[in-house]
Formats: structure tokens, sequence, C-alpha cells
């Protein structure tokens, strides 16, 4: 599949379209982008000397800077945990981004336009940002209105009684839509956005007599993408609407079940707490905010999905359900337990006392107390068993509240985790623990059994990666001495190198790409790793010419084990002559390695 993009032309130059594929432009984006500077936009470097940059690790705690940049290869390694990668990699581990959002944060910084992945094209593409450009302009109305000393008045006085601070409601953008249907869709004509446009955001909606407002007499709250772009308006009305609540509808650039709100402002935060408090509605969060506790997200009042599950856990493991304590706030509690339990986050819940939700309990007991509770917050286990309590009296009930725990416990990767969970269970529910190990090895035999199980992830499984110091070496060294890689390449680039990271990054070298260029995470680790090294060895052509002499042994080596396969398939089948032939060029072989030792 190939794709066409454009470079936005500087100081009047015309830049023509160009066709590219996938890779070709991957690697358009990473070569006009530094990835020193990339990276010091989040976290301050020093240079270490040469093209090299050191810094502290921003994926775990440390002192000593063991965070390393190497300008030359565009790559990242890390000397204590060992992520490593190039600047893609960077935005999408530090920023908690998708490929493509990671890819789009890049081509905008250097100003080039990405073609539209999905198929639509460049009108889709058009679309997309004029739907953004629109969403600022309409979030900047709305503050106006806000801020005028009439209109703005209602909006201004029921903020005050939510006591929140002017910082937060600045920081979040809040903003109020006048009472009346034509406010901002006169607006939208008096600055040329068309009638399309208008209501494809989903700011105005169409009736009898043409478009009209779709939020009026509220407040206003931006909701914004992983990325920052604003993509949607949630609305708090100030009269008598049976809908005290309403959101955007979905758009082109608005995907509910993909956006959670506050999780852009959150970022940071969730990464230095590392877990996440997930909370309903945007004052609940908003008060989160306002009392410093950030590392917390909201739903915008709809049901928890796998893809917010998802969200969550690109930036921490754990999250802690906070739920009004009355029947509704449960009962969403559970459905979220179960689904962000099987997209892998380690999940606790927290019932506030009263009914309260998080709004009215900080309010009225501050965030001491607040974090207080969450930190004797239940395992999810716990949670539900006291919540099914009214279920437990029977051995039918307990049964089926424990076969229930099977379907969120089964999504765990870790047996010995998944055990002590069914233990939990077994002792919660006053079961036997033998008894609910063996039902539930039988649940999972079933519902294997019933699944076929496909996954278009990548092979790599997150376990260690063990890295070869003397195949680090040797790349390090060809890195830096140009006439020692020309060699290696005029030695090497024929000969088969067999499988692995060693092959993988010396192909990257000899053709003159990046780490880019390479699929498997073991040689972008090797890679990495080799980039970011200070190697100081006092003969590194001796060190290159041993290595150079392995390589081809083990390139002998392989071919003498594929002359034995031969050799024993020709003496299956009775052909003599082939088995001589045969025989003769493996000992020929072997002679050559044996004088490859010496």
């Amino acid at each position: 599949m190939r794709f066409a993009f454009r470079i936005v032309p500087y100081e009047g130059r015309e830049v023509h379209p160009l066709q590219n594929s996938l890779k070709d432009i991957v690697a358009q984006v990473l070569s006009t982008n530094d990835i020193v500077d990339v990276i010091s936009a989040h976290l301050q470097l020093k240079s270490a000397g040469g093209l090299r940059f050191k810094g502290l690790c921003p994926f775990h705690s440390e002192k000593t800077p063991s965070f390393s940049v190497d300008r030359g290869r565009q790559a990242y390694y890390c000397f204590g945990c060992e992520k490593h990668g190039d600047a893609i990699t960077f935005l999408r581990e530090h920023n908690g981004l998708n490929f493509r959002e990671a890819l789009e944060e890049l081509a905008n910084r250097a100003g080039i336009q990405l073609p539209a992945f999905s198929g639509g094209g460049k009108s889709s593409d058009g679309q997309r940002a004029e739907l953004l450009e629109w969403g600022k302009t309409a979030a900047a109305y709305y503050r106006d209105q806000l801020a005028s000393p009439a209109k703005g008045a209602p909006a201004r006085e029921y903020i005050k009684g939510r006591g929140l601070a002017s910082e937060t409601v600045k920081r979040f953008g809040l903003g109020f839509a006048p009472e009346g249907y034509g406010n901002l869709t006169g607006y939208a004509r008096s600055k040329g956005v068309s009638k399309a446009l208008l209501e494809s955001s989903g700011l105005a909606k169409r009736g009898d007599r043409g478009l009209y407002d779709t939020f009026r007499n509220r407040v206003t709250f931006p909701i914004k993408d992983v990325t920052g772009n604003l993509v949607a308006f949630g609305g708090r009305d100030l009269g008598d609407s049976p809908a005290k609540y309403i959101n955007s509808p979905e758009s082109p650039v608005y995907k509910k079940s993909r956006v959670l709100y506050g999780l852009f402002e959150a970022r940071d935060t969730l990464r230095k707490k590392n877990h996440a408090f997930l909370v309903e509605g945007y004052f609940d969060l908003l008060r989160c905010f306002d009392a410093g506790i950030e590392n917390v997200v909201a739903t915008c009042g709809t049901a928890v999905t796998p893809e917010q599950g998802k969200l969550i856990k690109r930036y921490v493991p754990e999250c802690v359900v906070v739920f009004d304590g009355d029947a509704a706030g449960t009962k969403a509690a559970l459905r979220a337990i179960g689904i962000l339990t099987g997209v892998g986050l380690t999940v606790r819940a927290l019932a506030l006392p009263d009914g309260n939700d998080p709004d009215d309990y900080i309010k009225a007991h501050g965030a001491e107390a607040f974090l207080a509770l969450a930190d004797d917050a239940p395992d999810f286990i716990t949670f539900y068993v006291r919540m099914s309590a009214s279920r437990t009296g029977t051995i039918e009930g307990r049964t089926a509240v424990a076969r229930e725990l099977f379907e969120i416990v089964a999504e765990f990767e870790d047996g010995l985790r998944r055990d002590e969970y069914i233990k939990q269970l077994a002792d919660g529910l006053g079961l036997e623990t033998h008894s609910c190990l063996r039902e539930f090895t039988r649940f999972l035999e079933e519902r294997a059994n019933r699944q076929e199980w496909q996954s278009d992830e990548p092979a790599y499984d997150g376990a260690p990666i063990e890295i070869c110091r003397e195949d680090r070496d040797f790349v390090a060294i060809l890195m830096g001495d140009a006439a020692l890689l020309d060699k290696a390449k005029e030695e090497l680039s024929k000969l088969d190198l067999g499988e692995g990271a060693l092959r993988d990054v010396l192909n990257a070298l000899f053709s003159g790409g990046g780490i880019s260029v390479i699929d498997t995470e073991e040689g972008k680790m090797l890679f990495a790793s080799s980039a970011n090294m200070e190697l100081d060895v006092k003969h590194p052509d001796e060190i290159v010419k041993e290595r150079i002499v392995s390589c081809k042994r083990e390139t002998l080596r392989r071919q003498s084990n594929r002359l034995m396969e031969e050799i024993a398939n020709a003496e299956r089948s009775g052909d003599i002559d082939s088995v001589l032939k045969l025989v003769q060029e493996k000992h020929r072989l072997d002679q050559e390695i044996d004088r490859s030792r010496n």
C-alpha cells in the first residue's frame, strides 16, 4: 500500500506531493526531527561529549543519569531500565500515544502533512484539520461568553457556587453557551464556517428551520484527546432541561469510546503516581484537580469501554474506580471492573460513604480524607464479594458469584496472580479452595474450546531481552569508525548471517539506515544500546577483525549443518553419488572451519 504526503512549503517554496510507502514516510518524518530536540522538550539533557547527551530517565526513578541519547544515530537507550528506541518510540512511551498519534506529532512539528491512513484520502484529512480548528474557535467563543459581563453572569455564578478555583476553570477552558438557538451558528456564519462543517462538528443540529445550537444555556467543558486536540464538548444545563448533562455527538474527530476527560492534563502526574483514579463526571474530576489530586480521569458520564481501559493502561498499571455509593454507582463500578481488568489493569474500587460523589466528598472533607479512603480501597475481588452480599447466603448464590468472578480473573495472563485471586475468591465466599481452583481450570478449558484466539499484536511479548556483549561492542565500534564499518560491509554483506539481532543491525548499518528500519525488538535494543555506549578499547581494529572471522565461521558452520541434513536425505533415498559429493563438500567446509580457529 502506498500513501501520498506533502511537506508544507516555507518561504514561498513550492513542494510537490510525493508517493511513498509507509516505511518511507516514517523515515522522512524521523529525518526531519532531531531526537535530541524532541526529547529535550520533555526532560533536561546535558552534553556527554560528541553527539551524545545524558539525562535522568523519565521511565524509572533514578538519581544518577543513565538515560543516553545519541544525535548521530537518532536513538536513545537507558542503561538502567533498558528502554530504547527512536523519536517515535519515545513519544509513544513517554506521552502514551499510539503509533499514528506519535507520527502525527512529529509530522506537525516538522511541517509535514501526513496521508489519510484509513483510506479517507485528502478530503478526509482536510475535514479533520478544519474540525479541529473550528473546535478551538468555538472554545474561544464559549470562554468569551463566560467572561461577558451580562451574558456570562448566570454561568459565573453557578461555577462560583461549585467552589472551583479560577485557575482550575481557566486551565480546563470552561465556557458558557448562552440561551438561544442561533448564538454559535450566527457566530460561525460571521467567521465563514460552512454549514456542513458546523453540522459535522456536532455543535449545531438541523431542524425544520435550518441549523440551531446544540448547547444552549449550559456551562461548557472542552474535551481533548490524548494529544491535546480539542475534539468535543460537554455541557451542564443551568435551567430545567431533563438532560442535566449532554456531550457532543460523535464526529470524524470524536469517538466517545476512545476519549477520557482530563487525560491530556493528567498524563505527567499519572506516570509519577503510577495509578489512576477513574471518576464519572466533569465536576468530579475538576474537584480533584482543584484539590491537588491530578492523577485522575473521567468517563464524561458514559459507560467505561475497553478502549478507555487501554488508554489508562498506557500510563499506569493500576486503576482505582471511584463511584457514588448508591445502587446505580455500584452497578456501574461492577461493570467497569470487568472491563478494566480485561485489559490488564490491576483494579481497586472506592465506594464513597453516604452516596457521595468525589466532588461532594472532597469539598466537604478535603483531599487528605479522600486519599486516606483511597489507600484502603479493596481489590476488585473483595469489593465484588461485598457488593454481592445479598446473593451469598445460599450455595447457588455463592457459586454464581464465583463464576462471574471467573470471567474477570480469566483475563489475567499471570498464572500465579490468577491462582492467588481464586484462593482469595474462595476465602471470601466461604468455598473450598481446591474445588474453586479445579472449577476455574475447567472453566478455562471450556472457554478455550469455545474461542479461536487471534491476535494482530507483534510477536514481542515484553519478556526481558539479553544483549550479547560481544555483539554490542562490535556494533558500537562500527558505528564510531566509518573505515571499519566499510571493511565489515565488504566482508560480511554477502554472507548468510542467520537470524538474530546482530544480522538485523548490520543490515541496517550496511544500508545506511537507522533504528526505524529494524523490525525486531531485539535488534532495536542492540542498535540503541550500541549507539549510546561509551566504548573505550585499545585495539578496535583487532576486535572487528576477530568478530568478522567468527561471523564467517558461524556461516560455514550453518552451511555444514545444512549439508548434514542433505546427506541424511540422500542416504534415505539411496542416492550414493550425491552422498559422496555432499560428504566431500562437508569435509572441505569442516577444514575451512578448523583453519578459521587458528
